[in-house]
């Protein structure tokens, strides 16, 4: 089975197009750490799962300067029974736009229970975390992070095709090629669980991630669009630094997040945000899904 690489591809050029994904932030927590007790009983050991205890994210990360990872979205994310796809076709234009919108889906207690099972038959369950064997340095490495039953299992392996063990046209569990065969089955849920997906609908953040950055010259003598900055902090107190350059970061949350969300929506990445004291930063914004940490304060 080879993992979908134009679905991935797509996603990573949506974030070359917006001038930002990032791989979220690995939690620390390792294989066989308990989650956060929800009730139920799960499904570690087999049997139907508690889908109200069942965590599934996938994400990529790469070696370089948090501003150039910065929109890199979690490919999947299943969570209190959606299913979140950041796998999105960003249009080829320029100036490209600044937010990427998703969509969310009902995932079935079938669709979650058929996910457990791949997942056990690929040997991800067993107490191996690195499936990152034979990849090369500074290359893009895929994080899973997985909780079945109220266990949390943090897995790590290189992005690629799965390949098969030895040439023989099987692939081993708790290997390299079984984890990309995992991989490659949640990278294409619509087409592996379609029936087990209920009606797709826009998926309405509650945190957002903001990224203001010192505009530069637009291009071939454009005017860039200029817009008032919604919210109440000006660009100096906006987040934090990032990196270097006068970049600087936030996470916004509650009653902000519809006040910037119809903003950035409308924008695009010559879009020139004017603050109360008359400050100018263009911005990349980002969805931050369930479960996901910061990218910045």
């Amino acid at each position: 089975m080879e993992l979908d690489a134009n679905r991935l591809i797509r996603s990573l050029a949506g974030v070359i197009v917006s001038a930002s994904l990032v791989a979220g932030c690995t939690s620390s927590a390792g294989v066989g750490t308990p989650a956060p007790n929800n009730g139920g009983t799960g499904g570690a050991s087999g049997g139907s799962t508690d889908e109200s205890s069942f965590y599934l994210r996938a994400w990529q990360s790469q070696a370089l300067a948090p501003q150039y990872t910065f929109g890199w979205l979690p490919t999947v994310t299943i969570a209190n029974e959606t299913y979140i796809d950041g796998m999105v076709a960003v249009p080829a234009i320029s100036p490209g736009p600044i937010y990427t919108a998703l969509q969310v889906r009902p995932i079935s207690a079938a669709g979650i229970d058929a996910v457990v099972a791949e997942a056990r038959a690929d040997g991800l369950l067993d107490g191996k975390t690195d499936f990152s064997q034979g990849s090369m340095p500074g290359s893009i490495t895929v994080h899973v992070s997985l909780t079945v039953g109220h266990v949390a299992y943090e897995l790590t392996g290189s992005a690629g095709s799965a390949g098969t063990d030895s040439g023989t046209g099987a692939v081993s569990p708790g290997t390299p090629a079984a984890f990309q065969a995992f991989l490659a089955k949640i990278s294409g849920l619509d087409t592996w669980l379609g029936a087990d997906l209920g009606t797709s609908s826009p998926y309405v953040p509650d945190r957002l991630a903001v990224m203001a950055t010192p505009p530069t010259d637009a291009p071939g003598g454009i005017v860039p669009q200029q817009v008032t900055w919604p919210l109440a902090a000006t660009f100096a107190t906006f987040g934090s630094p990032m990196g270097t350059g006068g970049v600087r970061c936030a996470t916004v949350s509650g009653s902000d997040v519809a006040t910037l969300l119809p903003a950035v929506q409308a924008a695009n990445q010559l879009t020139q945000f004017v603050d109360s004291t008359g400050a100018k930063a263009t911005l990349s914004v980002r969805v931050l899904v369930p479960g996901e940490m910061r990218l910045c304060s």
